[in-house]
């Protein structure tokens, strides 16, 4: 779980908490708080259940990068992502980056001064119904430190002035701004905050009256180097993001019109004259966005994704025209304005040897795209780019998380799938697990006999639930059931299952910096009746037994 609410929070819900687990927690709270609302008092209000919603990382930083675009038109030209180490900081998983920086020397005079550019900063944002923690501090460090740890201000009644919270903190002040926060402002990994918890460290104050070789060596260099930073002894660069390169063309029509066949060529012409300055650089078009102006009927906005980059105009003047077509004109049009929304380098671009005569003919195009990525183009302006998508394997030991889909037409969703591990590891872990398979059936146990091994299809299933379904184990009716002891039975949905043969247990856990630690023990179990399941038990709660995939 990447996100949740303050209501959610309140209810025990943390970061990194499986969504079973989330779900389980919210729900039985919900139940038991709604059932004494009904005996006790009515006029408590109950607690809603809880809302799901898939976490889009790829629509999360497109919407971070074009809110730093937007404030580095209006507000200053340095203004970038923040930067992620390795590790957690303060104890908390960050996904992606979550703050934008900015170096706001020599132009705060435009906005009046510091508080006036707040002031626009907080208009951009509240435009785009964004709530935000603004502050200004002379280093990086107290910046952020101050815009995530620092006490809220004094809230109003009316919600409206309580989107926004403002710190300022003058050069000469830095110091006295960072006494009270706590050490995890300075972007420490958990290890280095837990050690100062244990030694009694609560603030920033108590830890600068401390000598700074004492810490280096007992807590590390990084400590100290956090310090520097935050107190400005040692400068922190920024890396700001590239404004992008405007690829655009507009056209007023003399007169209005509804001539299908005019429209067309004038949007093939624009097209042609926004991709020219694409190919001295050697990029191809991603993205493109057409605006159309009518008479009478409000302006409208078409977009159309690629899935490789192309300089093709014949394939870009289809998918352009084709989402024009879609729309029923209701007046006549009066402009056009087409804009290359996301560009990136052509895969592979060759000279003739013929001369440039000879490489502009459509037989020589090496620009074109092959003919799957063309078909995902015109797929994707049919039935819209959400409809036709992929699939990419993330490096995840959860089952559930081991793969998801994409948009095929929004490339940024490819790039951040992650590569397939190293061989060398694969290989051992597979030995490793075919091993401890061989062992199962050299061990004579007739519940493994059978077993299949890591080369086997059967070892996975075909089916996984979209969420693991709860199962109720049973024991035989003359002898309860061991803690240790696989269950001869399971309830779910209403009907009693038993089992006839199992094989397991297959352990799998999360790794140690993600968050709370999830660790499953996998079974293969075949029932009576011939189905196949594959279980686990959750071994932080050993009586949860979780149905996950089937066979069949």
């Amino acid at each position: 779980m990447a996100a949740n609410c303050q209501h959610a929070a309140a209810l025990g819900v943390r970061l990194g908490m499986p969504i079973a687990q989330a779900v389980d927690i919210t729900t039985t709270l919900a139940d038991q708080h709604n059932s004494s609302r009904s005996v006790a008092n009515q006029s408590v209000p109950p607690i809603p259940a809880a809302i799901i919603d898939e976490h889009d990382r790829v629509a999360d930083r497109r919407a971070l990068h074009s809110l730093a675009t937007e404030l580095q038109s209006h507000l200053c030209p340095q203004i970038a992502l923040e930067t992620l180490d390795r590790f957690k900081w303060a104890g908390r998983f960050r996904h992606d980056p979550e703050a934008l920086v900015a170096e706001i020397e020599g132009v705060t005079h435009l906005f009046g001064d510091e508080p006036g550019l707040l002031a626009a900063a907080a208009t951009i944002l509240k435009r785009r119904h964004l709530k935000a923690r603004l502050a200004i501090a002379s280093t990086l460090g107290a910046a952020w430190a101050l815009a995530t740890h620092a006490p809220s201000q004094t809230r109003t009644k009316d919600p409206t002035k309580n989107d926004f919270d403002f710190f300022l903190a003058p050069a000469e002040r830095t110091r006295e701004a960072l006494q009270t926060l706590p050490p995890s402002a300075l972007r420490l990994n958990p290890t280095e905050v837990e050690t100062l918890q244990r030694l009694g460290i609560e603030t920033i104050g108590s830890l600068l009256q401390l000598p700074r070789n004492g810490l280096a060596t007992r807590i590390g260099h990084g400590l100290c180097h956090r310090i520097a930073q935050a107190l400005g002894e040692v400068e922190e660069s920024i890396l700001a993001i590239d404004i992008p390169t405007e690829h655009t063309a507009a056209l007023e029509l003399e007169y209005p019109t509804d001539a299908v066949d005019l429209i067309r060529d004038r949007i093939i012409r624009l097209i042609e004259s926004a991709t020219a300055s694409l190919r001295p650089l050697g990029r191809g078009v991603l993205r493109l966005r057409c605006q159309v102006d009518f008479t009478e009927s409000p302006p409208v906005t078409l977009e159309s994704g690629l899935f490789s980059p192309t300089l093709d105009l014949d394939h870009l003047s289809n998918l352009m025209i084709g989402a024009f077509e879609s729309h029923a004109c209701q007046s006549k049009v009066t402009h056009l304005r087409l804009d290359v929304l996301q560009d990136a380098i052509l895969a592979s671009t060759q000279p003739s040897i013929f001369g440039p005569a000879f490489e502009n003919d459509t037989q020589t195009d090496w620009t074109r795209q092959t003919d799957i990525a063309r078909l995902i183009d015109s797929l994707s302006g049919r039935l819209g780019e959400d409809s036709v998508r992929g699939v990419r394997i993330n490096r995840d030991p959860l089952p559930e998380d081991t793969v998801s889909d994409f948009p095929m037409t929004q490339s940024r969703g490819r790039k951040l799938a992650t590569p397939p591990r190293r061989r060398r590891s694969k290989a051992k872990s597979s030995a490793t697990a075919e091993d401890h398979d061989e062992s199962q059936l050299r061990s004579g146990d007739a519940t493994r006999k059978g077993a299949p091994t890591t080369h086997d299809a059967g070892r996975r299933p075909l089916q996984l639930h979209p969420s693991p379904q709860r199962l109720t184990p049973l024991g035989d009716d003359q002898e309860p059931l061991g803690e240790n002891q696989f269950p001869p039975r399971f309830r779910y949905r209403g009907r009693v299952w038993k089992v006839h043969q199992h094989w397991g247990p297959e352990r799998i856990e999360t790794r140690w910096w993600q968050g709370p630690m999830v660790r499953r023990d996998y079974f293969r179990v075949e029932l009576e009746d011939g189905a196949r399941w594959w279980v686990f038990r959750d071994l932080n709660h050993p009586a949860n037994w979780q149905l996950h995939g089937s066979f069949d």
